[in-house]
Order: structure tokens, then sequence, then C-alpha cells
């Protein structure tokens, strides 16, 4: 049974931070190589009436997760934001991430700082990339941000800012690669939404956007199932030389 402890760490230039597993338990392990996978999920007032639903789609995702033979390889991070970032949990082994940690792990109040958290996903996959990199991991990455509205809280940083940030990320060549998956939750009757998260999958060169027409039991359901067989797929490219192929939801 794994029982890793979190670090709490500040990324040099930014006033962001993570927590993540301690790099000498990691090394008692034996493995030398991991899929650092995160979802960052939005918490703001609009999820109300399916937070639930959200975070059984998580819970799901853990437990299929658990199930794939590149279990041992993952390390898994979980935000959620609103008006600001949350952590709910730091990178950590995933045999360690436990079904009933996300019960009511999401509190919906505020406003949608969609593109100031995804930037700050995106360092801190960096950010612990290379330290892995630097103690001889093999590392690659996948990073999912799921809502349901407009950017309305991130001041100057906006789409842009994101691609210039997932590019740094791969030009530091810690990473083998990193999958980049934009899902959009309940926006059938909201064209409008739906339009401005494909524009923001666009503008900020992301891998992929899956728009989910209803926020529903079933289709969120379906949602923890992707969102582990994305996972399951990325870690079995590690060595590769690049990313797994994206899947279809």
């Amino acid at each position: 049974m794994s029982n890793s402890t979190l670090i709490q760490h500040s990324i040099q230039g930014t006033h962001f931070g993570y927590s993540a597993a301690d790099l000498d338990y990691l090394a008692e392990e034996g493995t030398t190589e991991y899929t650092l996978a995160t979802i960052v999920v939005d918490e703001s007032s609009s999820v109300s009436s399916f937070k639930k639903e959200m975070e059984a789609a998580i819970k799901e995702a853990v437990k299929a997760c658990k199930q794939s033979p590149r279990s041992d390889y993952l390390l898994l991070r979980v935000v959620a934001f609103n008006s600001s970032p949350r952590e709910i949990h730091g990178f950590k082994p995933l045999i360690d991430c436990k079904e009933s940690d996300y019960d009511g792990c999401l509190n919906p109040s505020g406003m949608t700082r969609l593109f100031a958290t995804s930037l700050e996903a995106i360092d801190a996959t960096r950010a612990y990339g290379q330290q892995l990199y630097d103690n001889d991991f093999d590392t690659n990455a996948i990073l999912f941000v799921i809502t349901d509205g407009i950017d309305n809280e991130s001041g100057s940083i906006n789409a842009s800012s994101v691609k210039d940030k997932l590019q740094e990320a791969m030009r530091a060549e810690v990473l083998e690669s990193i999958l980049t998956i934009l899902v959009g939750v309940g926006v059938g009757t909201y064209t409008d939404v739906d339009q401005y998260l494909d524009t923001f999958k666009d503008e900020a060169k992301l891998s992929q956007y899956v728009p989910l027409e209803e926020a529903d039991e079933k289709t969120l359901a379906q949602l923890g199932d992707f969102i582990s067989r994305s996972i399951s797929s990325q870690s079995q490219a590690l060595g590769t030389g690049g990313p797994s192929k994206t899947l279809t939801f």
C-alpha cells in the first residue's frame, strides 16, 4: 500500500503553487516513469445543479484508472476553480486516491476563472515534470479542463496566454508529450458557450475539445469513463516519443 507524502512547491516567477509526491518516495518505489494526470473542474455557481454528478465523474475516472495495467505509473492531481483555483489534492500515486475523497469535493459559488486556472495547471505540470526529469524519471502528461461556462475572472490572461504557456511547457522538453483536453458540460442548449469553448481550444492550441450536450448522470458517468480511457492511452504512449491519439467520447 502506498503512503506517499505530498510536498508543497512554489513556481519560480509566479504566484502559483502545487503539491506533489515526494521524489525520494517515488525513487524508493522503483518506478522509472510516470504519467502526470490533472483534472481541473469548474465549481462556479452555475454548476450547482449537477455538482454531485461532476463528483461522481471524478470518482468513476479514478475507479476505472485503477483497473488499468498502467495504474502504478499514474500520478493524479485534481483542482477545482471558480473565482480562484483550489487544489483538492496534488500529484499523488493513483493508489492513494480513494473514491470517497471526492464526496462533497466541489463547493459551487463565484465566477469562472477559466483561462488563468488552465494556465496554472499547465505550469504546475511543467514544473513537476522538470523535477521528475532532473531525477531521471521519464514523464508525459495529460490535462483535462471541465467547465460549463465562459471566462469572466481571468483579467489580462486570455486564450493566447494559455497557448504561450503550453508552448513553453513543450519547449522545456521535460515532458515527452502533453495532451490538453477541454470539456464543455451541458452546452447543448447554449450554442454561444459551445462556440466560445471551441474557439478557446483553437486559440490556445489545445489537443481536443469535447462538447457534452447534457449535464445529466448518464452523460457525466460517460465522461468519467472517457477520462480514464484517455489517461490510460496517454500512459501507454510513454516511451514512444509522442502523445497518444485523442479518443472519441
